[in-house]
């Protein structure tokens, strides 16, 4: 019975060692044929691959992040570890190499890291102000200048009423004079 059993399970491993390739092979007429014996030189071209069996399966290369931004607040020891615990997964290290990183890491860096990211954030927030300040800045600048053209053109209509009077005495072309002037030097 033991022999039996032997020579099926040397069948069975010889059979599935067989099925691992398959040939494709051409006749020198031109038509394929499958095999699971290599094909002759004579024959054509030879095509070897593995056996149509089941999908293996290949487990997807971890994705690595951008580092975050407070790493750069931290010492360097602490960044580096960071960094190493980051990329663990897609070096392949063990979960329990892992979680030692990261004992380690919160033991030593813990507070470090915290205020890094306090650091990060108060930057990150005084940078977004900075910008909301230099948008209102600008759209200040527009409102005067929207400001201005307005009384320039005011002052032109103005000024092309009064140049148009004939009956203008000394004094109100003394002050036609000083109006032109003063249009001159802030609207030209």
């Amino acid at each position: 019975m033991r022999t039996i059993l032997c020579l099926g399970v040397l069948l069975l491993a010889a059979g599935s060692a067989a099925a691992q390739n398959r040939y494709q092979c051409r006749t020198s007429s031109g038509a394929t044929y499958l095999s699971d014996r290599p094909c002759s030189g004579e024959s054509g071209m030879v095509y070897y691959g593995p056996a149509p069996s089941s999908p293996t399966y290949t487990p997807a290369m971890p994705r690595l992040g951008e580092a975050p931004g407070h790493l750069r607040y931290m010492s360097a020891r602490c960044s580096g570890l960071h960094d190493a615990i980051r990329t663990a997964p897609a070096r392949g290290l063990k979960s329990d190499t892992l979680y030692t990183m990261q004992r380690d890491y919160q033991r030593e860096c813990g507070e470090e890291e915290a205020e890094a990211r306090t650091q990060f954030n108060r930057d990150q927030r005084d940078q977004r102000q900075q910008k909301v300040a230099e948008r209102q800045s600008q759209a200040q600048a527009v409102e005067r200048t929207k400001q201005q053209q307005a009384q320039c053109d005011e002052s032109k209509r103005i000024l092309a009423i009064k140049q148009r009077r004939t009956d203008l005495s000394d004094g109100e072309k003394a002050d036609l004079k000083r109006f032109e002037e003063n249009f001159k030097s802030r609207c030209s």
